[in-house]
């Protein structure tokens, strides 16, 4: 039984967890990275920025071609 009450929590805590992506600041971007060293964001000549999947997809980013 406490088993199954510590994989509850665990999992509850891992789903709340914000998925960070990478996002190139500049104002033209359109998409987001799951890795920082992605080959897509090479070209970005502005700085590259964390955020949220959740604020990246609310600003209509999509995912890279690179990362499908």
């Amino acid at each position: 039984m406490r088993l199954l009450l510590v994989m509850l929590v665990v999992f509850s805590v891992a789903r709340c967890t914000p998925t960070i992506v990478y996002v190139c600041d500049s104002p033209n971007a359109t998409r987001y990275h799951l890795k920082q060293n992605c080959r897509g964001l090479s070209n970005c000549s502005h700085r590259i920025i964390k955020m949220t999947l959740e604020e990246a997809v609310k600003s209509h980013k999509t995912l890279c071609k690179w990362e499908r």
